[in-house]
């Protein structure tokens, strides 16, 4: 560690009204190790500076071989979910004296494995990635090195490590059980990034719900490319505008998705809930402000960051109890509110 003057560290201890050994703590880099919270490293740093001790990070860092940051890596920054994911992490980390390095994929595998080595290049202390899923081998890879990785939502064919999900066919079929409860059966499922785990858990809970109800499977009602607000709207335009029967109800797979379907439903002047339900996957904010309030499926987000960073914290620290379950899947909430109505016959 660095060589901090002993008669320096008992005034900076005196100053702040803590320990000596804390004080040590702190300015050497092992607040995390000892669980020091983010608020008495950040009161120690200040009177340090106050002082004239400066802390040099980055040598620090190669020292102790640890730079106090974590990587985070999400699909679409720009998406409320995965957003409000990455205030949860970064809350977490700080509590803990780790500061966040944030990177976005755009939904792009190529770019996720450029921000992985990114990532490594900066020599992040570990890594929690909510990735495209759809490829593991650049993920699985840092797990046979041993780098302290974590996976959230999205859990890629292939990959062993520790990671956190939400029940997405549960999600589904709460739905989907919602939906024909109140008489329909002609549903629209807009679905996310084919391929990706998360789409295709989402999908097998629809299409499991639909038998299971002996009602019969319409691939043509499967519809959509990504989770953008354009596959939303200009996937109901063309089920909508076809000659096929028209869905009385739709089911999107992603919060843009359900806003994009809701631009479409009003320029072809069709009415939520009378003419058209709807359910979203993914609760938000505006989901009860907007006219009618939507039916959303809520991830426990604060719950799915908590587990994933507690998982990165056991590779970080590790101690005699590990996790019994390296791969965690939390349940998913059905929230009612006005855009889901019983099907009349005049539909």
């Amino acid at each position: 560690m660095a060589s901090f003057p002993q008669e320096g560290l008992k005034h900076l201890a005196e100053t702040t009204g803590l320990s000596v050994s804390t004080v040590s703590r702190v300015l050497s880099g092992k607040a995390a190790a000892y669980r020091i919270s983010a608020e008495t490293q950040s009161r120690v740093r200040e009177a340090a500076g106050a002082q004239g001790i400066v802390v040099n990070e980055i040598a620090r860092g190669l020292r102790l071989r640890t730079t106090q940051t974590i990587g985070l890596i999400i699909p679409d920054v720009s998406n409320p979910f995965f957003a409000a994911l990455a205030r949860q992490v970064e809350h977490l980390a700080r509590a803990q004296g780790y500061s966040v390095l944030l990177a976005d994929s755009q939904e792009s595998t190529e770019v996720e494995a450029e921000a992985v080595r990114l990532m490594r290049s900066r020599r992040v202390d570990g890594l929690v990635v909510a990735p495209v899923g759809l490829e593991a081998a650049h993920l699985q890879s840092l797990r046979a090195e041993q780098w302290p990785l974590v996976l959230m939502d999205r859990v890629p064919a292939g990959f062993t490590g520790p990671c956190v999900t939400s029940d997405h066919r549960q999600g589904t079929r709460l739905a989907m059980r919602h939906l024909i409860g109140h008489g329909h059966q002609r549903i629209v499922c807009l679905q996310g990034l084919p391929g990706s785990s998360a789409n295709q858990e989402r999908v097998h809970g629809y299409l499991h719900s639909l038998k299971k109800a002996g009602l019969p499977v319409d691939e043509a009602l499967i519809i959509g490319h990504d989770y953008a607000i354009e596959t939303g709207r200009e996937a109901v335009q063309q089920l909508f505008r076809s000659s096929r029967p028209r869905p009385t109800a739709i089911l999107a797979l992603g919060n843009l998705i359900a806003l994009g379907a809701l631009q479409a439903l009003r320029a072809l002047k069709l009415k939520v809930p009378r003419q058209v339900s709807l359910i979203s996957f993914d609760e938000q904010p505006w989901a009860e402000l907007i006219d009618p309030p939507l039916t959303t499926l809520s991830q426990p987000i604060e719950a799915l960051a908590e587990r994933a960073m507690g998982l990165l914290f056991q590779q970080l620290h590790p101690t005699a109890a590990a996790p019994a379950k390296p791969k965690l899947v939390l349940p998913v909430t059905l929230i009612s509110r006005g855009s889901v109505a019983p099907l009349t016959r005049s539909r």
